[in-house]
């Protein structure tokens, strides 16, 4: 079928029934399929929650992946977010390769690759021309699925892997990014830590695994900016990466952490001097829950009636690379209010595990919820 052979309407009909990667592919064969289907942008978006970047640091693959809009029917807890469809595959430039096929995309040229193995085309750069790649490639996909879906960048992270990785945060557009680092060799010293955080965009999601002691980060580190952050430090005692978290969600699995450190958390939340973005917090450590309990009375936490059930506090999580789950239901007798705003935050401890989960409800409101 010669599409261009239609008139308009007709055409504009047929791209409105096609699915997401014949439109993808489409939009390569000339400027004016480009236009048409860009013209088409809102019917073709509609159905879109993101399009992620999985790149798997290991051997430079990127898979691109198109995710459907969520119905909001659905339960909470989902299935990983890298449950999708393909639509792209990019991969380091083999010299070897012989059957690749050139595309302009936006004015710079790309190689691609079309076989009977995939579905969707394997673009190829080089190591020099990497970045710049990615960049048109990306451009492209903001062009044809337009800029009002999310956009993931999620660096593949090999939580024991020994070997020393910098992550690759290439500069996108209305991206949000996701990494995971070994805070172990060259990421220990504090200097390379800050330095790559100072230079790299504000990130979405930060995993940790902590392996060797390093200095305190500065107040103004990048770093605490990131919206999601968990940090596995469970036999090292690390620096506090807590105190100057500026974040959503922050969870902490540690060995050991004093009870002084908790109450100022507390205190400073309830007096609005910090972490006025604060949904959640989680800090699981080896201490008992005799240890731990003390907290709930020395942060000056309110009761509700032992007779009546109070309401169960649960938000999205990103802490499991974008996986959009559920945190640990929370439902507490014990809750504190925040002087600034009226602002209530369930308060717990369970095991050896510290919560606090922040409402969206002054006092008030919050009460009249408990049945």
């Amino acid at each position: 079928m010669i599409l261009s052979k239609y008139p308009f309407v007709v055409q504009k009909e047929i791209i409105n029934t096609m699915n997401h990667l014949d439109l993808l592919l489409l939009s390569f064969v000339s400027k004016n399929m480009k236009k048409l289907i860009m013209s088409s942008q809102r019917k073709t978006s509609k159905s879109i929650e993101s399009i992620d970047y999985q790149y798997r640091r290991t051997d430079g693959t990127c898979l691109v992946y198109l995710l459907d809009e969520i119905n909001p029917l659905e339960e909470y807890y989902k299935p990983s977010r890298t449950i999708g469809n393909i639509i792209m595959r990019i991969v380091k430039r083999d010299e070897d390769e012989n059957n690749n096929v050139q595309f302009n995309v936006l004015g710079k040229m790309i190689d691609f690759r079309f076989d009977s193995e995939y579905k969707y085309p394997i673009a190829s750069y080089r190591e020099w021309d990497k970045e710049s790649v990615f960049q048109s490639i990306h451009n492209h996909f903001l062009d044809v699925f337009g800029n009002s879906i999310e956009y993931h960048w999620v660096e593949q992270f090999w939580r024991y892997d020994e070997d020393f990785f910098v992550p690759f945060i290439p500069k996108l557009r209305n991206v949000s990014f996701n990494i995971g680092m070994n805070l172990d060799g060259h990421f220990s010293d504090v200097r390379n830590f800050e330095n790559f955080f100072s230079s790299s965009p504000v990130m979405k999601t930060i995993t940790l695994e902590v392996k060797k002691k390093m200095k305190p980060l500065s107040p103004g580190s990048k770093f605490y900016q990131a919206e999601y952050v968990y940090i596995d430090t469970p036999r090292i005692n690390g620096p506090n990466f807590v105190r100057h978290f500026r974040g959503r969600q922050i969870g902490l699995n540690c060995n050991e952490y004093r009870r002084s450190k908790l109450t100022d958390i507390v205190t400073r939340w309830k007096s609005g001097e910090a972490f006025q973005n604060l949904e959640y917090a989680q800090i699981i450590t080896r201490h008992s829950p005799q240890y731990l309990l003390p907290v709930l009375d020395e942060i000056g936490a309110k009761f509700i009636d032992a007779n009546r059930q109070p309401p169960t506090h649960a938000v999205y999580s990103l802490f499991s690379w974008g996986n959009k789950n559920r945190t640990w239901p929370l439902t507490s007798h014990r809750y504190i209010v925040r002087e600034t705003d009226n602002r209530v935050a369930s308060v717990n401890v369970r095991l050896g595990t510290f919560l606090i989960g922040v409402w969206d409800k002054t006092e008030e409101e919050f009460l009249r919820m408990v049945e």
